[in-house]
């Protein structure tokens, strides 16, 4: 008789310990979700690092425009074909 109940203990604590590990490896706050959300996150701070850099850029192009007249005339000139009053534009092809 005391076998047979060693063993049930046995198999009751091994399917107790089985549904623990697979509750701590694929439960909503799990190994594995902590595991994608931390790397989800590392994506994120990269996205967002990548966008400061972007606004960063943007804003000293929007600097440039506003009080750089080199500039100002250069992309008039590259984007807009736009040219002085009696200057002579020469179109290579």
């Amino acid at each position: 008789m005391n076998f047979k109940s060693l063993s049930l203990t046995n198999v009751l604590f091994g399917c107790l310990s089985v549904g623990c590990i697979l509750l701590l490896l694929f439960s909503d706050r799990g190994f594995i979700a902590l595991w994608n959300l931390k790397k989800e996150k590392i994506e994120i701070q990269e996205d967002i690092n990548s966008l400061r850099q972007q606004i960063a850029a943007l804003e000293k192009e929007a600097e440039k425009l506003k009080f750089d007249e080199k500039y100002i005339e250069k992309i008039a000139r590259e984007k807009f074909r736009m040219s002085k009053p009696g200057e002579k534009v020469f179109k290579v092809e």
